[in-house]
């Protein structure tokens, strides 16, 4: 069963900005939480690994993750990413799609929508509280990416 999550936040920077923030995939895997990038394969494919506790169960999760479009013009990126859980059966695929409106010259809207298919352990804990952390992890994410933005524009101070 597919688990559909979504969320959007806003990034106070430019369209053009903001894209090359996530046009930088080893940049935007700092923010992802419990996540790591192992290995840029290329042809837009990375492996990585992470760490995610869902309720009593930490799983970690190793696998791929494949640029599917990336769209420039329109703002859009779609990935799909596939892992297997480390120590027991269990795997998990998500198919995410971002994509950015500018809301004026110096604000973003970054909407993400993903589908998540979790099997294994995970799989017992149901969508209710998948979602629940998946939103959690989510919030954590905009938060970093807001402060990876709007940290790149601003001076050092000598």
């Amino acid at each position: 069963m597919a688990i559909p999550v979504q969320a959007s936040f806003e990034v106070p920077a430019s369209i053009e900005h903001v894209w090359a923030y996530f046009s930088n995939p080893p940049q935007v895997v700092t923010c992802l939480p419990g996540a790591e990038l192992l290995e840029e394969m290329g042809d837009n494919r990375y492996r990585g690994r992470v760490h995610i506790k869902v309720g009593p169960v930490t799983a970690h999760y190793v696998g791929s993750v494949q640029i599917e479009q990336f769209d420039p013009q329109e703002h859009v990126m779609i990935l799909q990413a596939r892992g297997d859980q480390q120590g027991t059966v269990g795997r998990a695929e998500a198919r995410i799609s971002f994509s950015l409106s500018s809301l004026d010259e110096q604000s973003t809207q970054v909407n993400i929508r993903s589908e998540i298919v979790v099997a294994g352990r995970l799989a017992q804990f149901g969508s209710g509280l998948i979602q629940t952390v998946s939103k959690q992890l989510f919030h954590k994410f905009a938060e970093c990416v807001q402060n990876e933005v709007v940290g790149a524009d601003e001076d050092p101070v000598l």
